[in-house]
This record gives structure tokens, C-alpha cells and sequence, in this order.
């Protein structure tokens, strides 16, 4: 085999060295003018976490954070969204429902379809302490041992609490077949909850519903493993589980367990730190303690602790500017906690998983892996918000290692302001990247009034004022789409996102399964005259009499909903206000900090709002139940139920593949355009730029931002792809390896099975870009420094 690469590889010299020029490459060794240990990224302003509490988690900013300090029982193999490495579970069986596992029989509920059984991890410390950088006396705490009872703990306590918003829906699908907490039945759903996580000493089991909770006799008794014994998902688990009649889709809940609000939390910990220095969290029940303990007693207590709005793990310590604490087993430790303005995790030396890590080490299973993995770690990863200019000065400086550029803001990144062309000095660029996530418009059908007015005069449905609107002002369909005929998507995606984006046809994006191509859309520019016909019909006709004054809101620092809420408010305002109305039509783009912002939106005090939707996975389902369901993230903040497409949403979800499933979802397509709840505008293809020093880092879609555990920071010759030190034979062979795959095909994050990120070392036409794919310049990169020698990484002192 050597020889046979050897040869490719003379020949691929011979050839290259007549059509391709020899480069020059920067110095290898320490970053300069930085800490080489630390990983500063640069975020917008307002950008902050909202909770630290994983079972309250569902937006991005607090998932970065929650994923680098605690750590789910799986976790996903480098940028592979359905391969899976183990991480607190030494090893994971599907099993049909009765089976028995190491000499462990897997009791269920009788409507189990199938359940999932993991072996816990023994000898995992939790951190003992937290916020040493910025709280005197910092919270600290008695050092905890994993258990396979924190771990039943940790998801009956996720089910428990149904956080309004939350990410509760992900795991009662699947377990419960329902989306939300049955308070009206306490103890029967109280029961339900016990019996969906089961353990029995080392292992837990999760035990997955038939739909309706309908009992039924297993066909067939299987146990299927899920990893190799070296942590590696088997190469043959695929093949394995499809032949077995799995209800619910295993790439589905596999996903979701991976995520950060799945993270394993310490039961004890809870019961002697959390409830005795929390606040009482439910002032409608006095003396209800400030957490749920994990004790069923009669199957009803559990209902105080439901529905909350915050967790108490954001309210300690009592009488902190910025309270919060964080407890888990992750390779981070929570060291200074700011979500106004920044926050920084540092390094857990005694991290059970060890430094620096062991992968991820491409190609993935069923692929065998090249042996290639991080050479070094970071001690800190600080995020910290910071305004535009701010962002991009720092990164053109190495004062940061990433920065979140806005599209239009890309140019001042590369030489000449051409962001076609070669980046700046010391700068990378990670591109295209496809994005399993849309932005959008959404509109509250039934808005709540705040006392104080802060988005704008409130009135009792149906009341129409010149300076306000009613509540039910959006429950009108000609207002939502006179308010969608005005959106210019036409500058959003080429002023703004430089035209590296598109226009999707519905809620999901394009390349999805069961997106119907072929279904109408609004847009893409404004249209004046259906905007004023829709209008005329708004209310019986008595809007155009009338007026109104509306807050159009968007998250502060975001500088394309920004624009989005702009044009908007100006053309309601110049464009068919003053033209057709008298000048009655108002309306003002509001931006909102972060922190408040998903509060407010769970809470239905934003009139219209736009925001964004990261995919949970990477599935159809995950954009039809939050943008269509009654209780989907956007569609409850919205105040949207239409029991049609509550009904059509559950069949999707279990429907088998092919013709029946697709028919599902082009129908929830079609309402969506007809009922226009909410307006997709656009699914951007990703630029991730960086310091040339930052190493590992890799792209994966469900990732909320950075996960430092596999990076570091150095300096290395280019085609150095193994970082020992040295370009060699072996750096040629693991290129060739890899020759012709690639990360993302037809928009889609999708991987060829040979795909090496390490490879990936050279972007045509220039040298500091990674096109996302292995070709002939990655070749020539590591033939350009062949036989050439550099220091290697230096661990801190």
C-alpha cells in the first residue's frame, strides 16, 4: 500500500510542479501577541447566554457555554451529525423492550416500542467549585461522583421542570408521545415520567413509546450495541437498527441526546447547594423548596416545580449582579460570568477524558479512522461581546482567535476589500459552509401587554388606536400579509449577506427531505400594491380608517435583522402609510438585548420579532414543530394553534419514509404559505474566519459555537496534517487517502466518507482558505514544505 502512494505521490509531484506555483508560507511556531493558551472569541453585543442551567437551555449562546463545562451520556464524532462517540456512557444497546443486557433485565412500560440502555461511566468527578475569576468568595461545593442515579436524576428533572420555552418537547416526544407536562393529572403523568428512566446499578435505560401509549408485544427481542470498545460508534450500528421495527426515528433521538440540554447534572449537588442557597422559585406555592429533589412520593409534588420561567441555578449566588453557577463533569470549569458582556471557562486539569484530546480523529465510522488527532489543548476559552469594528479590528490584530463578521462587513478581511480574493495576513477563511438553520418574521397572534409599554400601547382585542394596536392585531390574516408583501428579501440576501444566502420555499431549508421545491413563496421584493390591498381588508376595513404604531424588534448586535426591521419599519411608514393612509401607519425597528429578548418572546410580549433557528437536528420535523406546532418554540411564543397541522405534525414525526411522509409535509408546507404564521427570509452559507494559529478546528452543523476541548493554538507549516512535526510521506499519504472527498454537497452539510478535515490545507486560489474539500492544491501545499521540520507544540508551563 506504502508503494502504491508513493508512486501516486512522484506522480502527483511531477504533474503538480508543471502547473502550480511553489508558495511561500508563514513562520511556524507560538502565536504571537496572544496567550498561545487562551481562545478568544468575539461575539455581537447582547449576545449573552440566558441560562446555565442545560434543562432550560434552548438557545445557542447558553448551549456554548453549557457544552464545554457539562457533558451528555453520547456526543457526536467531530462534525458528524449521526455518528456517535461514547462520552459519560461507556457503551449504549438499542433493545427491544424485556431484553436483558449484562445480566440486567430491562423492565418497561407495556406501550414500549423500544428502549435505549446505557452503562455509566464509573469514577467521573463533577467540579467542586465555580466563578473563581470574578465572585468573592467564589461558590464552591463537596466533590461529587458520577452515578447512574444523577443520570436518571438529570433527565426525569429535564421532563420535571417543562421550562416555559424550554427544550422539554425533544425528549416527551419520543418517551411520552406528547409535547408538554399533563398538570391536570399529576400523578398519572408523574408515574409516566418515573417509568420512562429506569436504572438498576450501573445502567439506565430510556424506555421509547409506542404512539397513543398503545401496548403492544415486541416482534422480536434484539440487543444491538452501539460502540466499539475504544468509544468509536460501530461500523455496522446502522445497518443493524434499520432492519429492527424502531417507531421512533433513532437518528432523531440519538441527535437530541447529544445536545447540551440532555447534559448530565449531579443530583446531590442540587440537594445540598442548589435548594438550600436558591430563592423560592414558585411565590404561588409558599415554602415549595427552590429545586425539585428527585423524590416521586405520591406522583403529584413534582407539578410545583413545573413551568417555571427561569431556573434557580441562574438566581445563585442571591444578590450578585450576575448570578449563576455551574456544576458538571466537562473538560471546562466556569470561571468568570458576565452575559451582559462576557463570559470565560478555564481549564480542568483533572478532567476524566484527559489533555489534549483524543479526537475527533477522521474519516468517521464505518470509515477507519487515520490516526490523526488534536496535538495540543487551550487552558481558556473566553467569549466576550464586542460592537462590529471593535470585532474586526481585534481579529485583524490577533487580539481575538474568531469573530463573528457580518456579511457586509466580510471585505475588510481580505486584501483589497475583495472578499473574492486572498484574505489579510494571519488571517483564515473556513468557506462555503452549509447551515442547517434559517432566519425569520414572526408574528404574536395574541399579544401580552406589558404595564409599562416597553414594545409599544398594547390595547384589548379588536381596539384599534393611530398609537397602538390591539392584541390580536396579527390574528388577522391580511395584516400578516400585508406586513410580508413589504419584506425586501431581495436586500437582505444581496446587500446584506453579499448574496451568499437563499430565499428558502418554506420553514425548513432547501435540502431537506420532503421539501417541496415547487411550493410558492412571498417575495423576493416588496410589493407595494398587494401590501395596500391587504391592508384595505385589515379588520373589516376599519384599519385603513385608523392607523396604528407597532415595535418591530430584532436581537441587539444583529446587524442583518437589524436591516430586516429597518427597511420594514421604513416602508410601512414612507411607503404606504404616508402614500395611501394620511400618515396613520407607524412603526419603529426596537432592538433588544439577548438577555431579555427570548424571555419576552416566550412570554408573547413581542409583537413581531424576527430570529433565527439553529436545526436540533437534522431533520424536516425539527422546522415543522417549532415554526407550526401550538407548542413548537416560535408557534406557542406566537400564539399560533391550528389543530390541523398539530395533527399532521405528530404523523410526520413517526411516519416511515417515502411517499406517505412526504405527503405530510408538502401539506404543512402548503398552510404555512396560506396561513402565513411566520416568513422564512433566508438560509445563509457560512464564512468562519480566524487566526491561521487556531488548530482543530472543524464544522459541525448542530454545533451552538465553539467546543475548545479539540483546539489549540500553533503555528504549523502547511501540509503538516499529522503535527508531528514534520511534512513527510505519512502527511502525503493521509492527503491522497482523502483525495476527492469533501464536508457539504448542494448546500447540504453532508460528508464524504473519507472527508478529513486535517487534509484540508489549502484553498484554491489561495493559501489561507479551506475550500471544505481535498484536491490537488492540498497536495501541493504539503509538497511545497516536503521534508521540512518545525518545533512542535508546547504544553503550558
Amino acid at each position: 500500500m506504502f508503494k502504491k502512494y508513493l508512486i501516486l505521490a512522484l506522480a502527483f509531484a511531477a504533474a503538480l510542479s508543471m502547473v502550480l506555483p511553489l508558495r511561500a508560507y508563514a513562520s511556524p511556531g507560538a502565536p504571537s501577541g496572544t496567550d498561545p493558551y487562551e481562545l478568544i472569541v468575539d461575539t455581537i453585543p447582547g449576545g449573552g447566554p440566558v441560562t446555565l442551567d442545560p434543562a432550560s437551555c434552548y438557545d445557542t449562546a447558553s448551549a456554548e457555554l453549557i457544552f464545554n463545562i457539562y457533558e451528555t451520556l453520547i456526543f457526536f464524532d467531530g462534525e458528524r451529525y449521526d455518528v456517535f462517540r461514547a462520552r459519560l456512557a461507556e457503551q449504549a444497546w438499542i433493545v427491544s423492550p424485556g431484553a436483558t443486557v449484562e445480566g440486567v433485565t430491562i423492565t418497561a412500560p407495556s406501550y414500549t416500542n423500544y428502549s435505549i440502555v446505557f452503562k455509566v461511566r464509573s469514577g467521573i468527578k463533577f467540579q467542586t467549585y465555580c466563578r473563581q475569576g470574578d465572585l468573592t468568595p467564589y461558590p464552591s461545593w463537596s466533590e461529587y461522583t458520577l452515578t447512574a442515579e444523577d443520570v436518571e436524576y438529570s433527565f426525569e428533572r429535564w421532563m420535571v421542570h417543562d421550562y416555559v420555552g424550554g427544550p422539554q418537547w425533544m425528549i416527551y416526544e419520543p418517551l411520552l408521545d406528547c409535547y408538554a407536562a399533563d398538570t391536570e393529572h399529576a400523578a398519572d403523568f408523574g408515574k409516566k415520567i418515573d417509568d420512562a428512566v429506569q436504572r438498576q446499578g450501573d445502567y439506565v435505560w430510556i424506555n421509547i413509546a409506542n404512539p397513543g401509549l398503545t401496548a403492544k408485544t415486541p416482534s422480536s427481542t434484539f440487543v444491538i450495541p452501539m460502540f466499539n470498545p475504544d468509544g468509536s460508534m460501530r461500523g455496522t450500528f446502522w445497518d443493524d437498527v434499520a432492519v429492527k421495527p424502531l417507531g421512533y426515528p433513532l437518528r432523531i433521538l440519538l441527535q437530541v441526546l447529544s445536545q447540551s440540554w440532555a447534559s448530565i447534572i449531579s443530583k446531590q449537588w442540587i440537594i445540598n447547594y442548589v435548594i438550600p442557597n436558591g430563592p423560592d422559585m414558585n411565590p404561588d406555592v409558599p415554602d415549595t423548596q427552590v429545586d425539585w429533589d428527585g423524590n416521586w412520593g405520591d406522583y403529584t409534588g413534582w407539578v410545583d416545580y413545573c413551568g417555571w420561567e427561569y431556573s434557580p441555578i441562574d438566581k445563585i449566588p442571591q444578590g450578585a449582579a450576575h448570578p449563576g453557577v455551574a456544576c458538571g463533569t466537562g473538560p471546562y470549569i466556569l470561571d468568570r460570568y458576565d452575559p451582559t458582556t462576557e463570559w470565560s471557562v478555564v481549564w480542568n486539569p483533572n478532567y476524566w477524558g484527559g489533555w489534549p484530546a483524543k479526537t475527533p480523529s477522521p474519516p468517521y465510522p464505518p470509515m477507519t479512522s487515520s490516526g490523526i488527532k488534536p496535538a495540543g489543548y487551550v487552558t481558556r476559552l473566553t467569549v466576550r461581546q464586542r460592537a462590529t469594528e471593535v470585532r474586526i479590528a481585534e481579529l485583524q490584530s490577533g487580539a481575538c482567535d474568531f469573530a463573528a463578521i457580518p456579511r457586509a462587513r466580510a471585505p475588510a478581511l481580505h486584501v483589497d476589500n475583495n472578499r473574492n480574493g486572498p484574505t489579510l495576513p494571519g488571517i483564515r477563511l473556513n468557506y462555503p459552509i452549509p447551515a442547517l438553520q434559517n432566519d425569520a418574521i414572526f408574528f404574536t397572534f395574541d399579544i401580552e401587554p406589558r404595564p409599562d409599554n416597553k414594545y409599544g400601547k398594547i390595547n384589548d382585542y379588536n381596539v384599534l388606536s393611530e398609537d397602538g394596536i390591539p392584541r390580536n392585531f396579527f390574528s388577522d390574516i391580511h395584516v400578516r400579509k400585508a406586513f410580508i408583501y413589504l419584506i425586501n428579501f431581495t436586500m437582505v440576501i444581496y446587500d446584506q449577506l453579499l448574496g451568499e444566502a437563499y430565499q428558502p420555499h418554506t420553514f425548513a431549508v432547501d435540502g431537506l427531505p420532503y421539501v417541496n421545491l415547487a411550493q410558492a413563496r412571498y417575495g423576493p421584493n416588496p410589493d407595494l400594491l398587494k401590501a395596500k390591498q391587504e391592508f384595505d381588508q385589515a379588520f373589516g376595513g376599519n384599519l385603513k380608517n385608523v392607523g396604528f404604531t407597532i415595535k418591530i424588534t430584532y436581537n441587539s448586535g444583529n446587524t442583518i435583522r437589524e436591516a430586516v426591521c429597518e427597511n420594514l419599519a421604513s416602508l410601512i411608514v414612507n411607503n404606504i402609510g404616508n402614500v395611501y393612509y394620511g400618515g396613520k401607519f407607524h412603526a419603529e425597528a426596537m432592538p433588544v438585548a439577548w438577555t431579555d429578548y427570548i424571555p419576552d418572546m416566550d412570554l408573547h410580549f413581542l409583537p413581531c420579532f424576527g430570529i433565527g433557528w439553529l436545526a436540533d437536528y437534522a431533520d424536516i420535523h425539527n422546522f415543522a414543530f417549532p415554526y407550526m406546532h401550538s407548542e413548537g418554540a416560535f408557534a406557542a411564543a406566537q400564539r399560533y394553534s391550528n389543530p390541523t397541522v398539530d395533527n399532521l405534525i405528530a404523523q410526520g414525526a413517526r411516519a416511515p419514509d417515502g411517499p406517505v411522509r412526504q405527503n405530510i409535509y408538502y401539506q404543512l408546507e402548503a398552510i404555512y404559505y396560506d396561513d402565513a404564521p411566520s416568513v422564512t427570509l433566508f438560509v445563509p452559507v457560512g464564512r468562519g474566519y480566524m487566526r491561521t494559529w487556531v488548530q482543530g478546528h472543524y464544522y459541525n452543523p448542530l454545533y451552538p459555537g465553539i467546543y475548545a476541548y479539540d483546539h489549540w493554538k500553533w503555528e504549523y507549516m502547511r501540509g503538516n496534517v499529522n503535527y508531528d512535526n514534520k511534512v513527510s510521506m505519512d502527511d502525503i499519504v493521509a492527503i491522497l487517502d482523502a483525495f476527492g472527498s469533501y464536508a457539504g454537497k448542494m448546500g447540504m452539510p453532508v460528508f464524504h466518507t473519507r472527508w478529513n478535515f486535517h487534509c484540508d490545507v489549502d484553498g484554491n486560489p489561495f493559501d489561507t482558505w479551506r475550500d471544505r474539500k481535498i484536491d490537488m492544491y492540498d497536495i501541493s501545499a504539503a509538497l511545497d514544505n516536503f521534508g521540512k521540520t518545525e518545533q512542535p507544540w508546547t504544553p503550558p508551563p
